[in-house]
């Protein structure tokens, strides 16, 4: 798991750590995991398609690690700057 160990994956910088998981009935929010040397397990800046700014109607995937309980059926999902989107059912 080699690809953990980049720069990519810190908290610091820009990435995508702020972006959350909420339980759609509000009792508890996720944050994206970290690993042992606490980096988060998300997209960071050297993805070669990472952007700072997304243009209206512009696609862009970026990704990021949860660790969500098992009774949890669906999450609303928290990007700073976005709308949330509510209700994405966990399977």
């Amino acid at each position: 798991m080699t690809w953990l160990a980049g720069r990519s994956y810190l908290y610091s910088g820009a990435n995508y750590a702020g972006v959350t998981a909420m339980a759609a009935d509000g009792s508890s929010r996720f944050h994206p995991i970290m690993d042992e040397s606490g980096s988060c397990l998300c997209s960071g800046d050297s993805s070669s398609a990472f952007k700072e700014w997304v243009s209206p109607g512009e696609k862009v995937s970026y990704w990021s690690m949860f660790s969500v309980p098992s009774d949890v059926e669906s999450i609303t999902l928290e990007i700073p700057g976005f709308e949330p989107i509510e209700n994405i059912p966990i399977s």
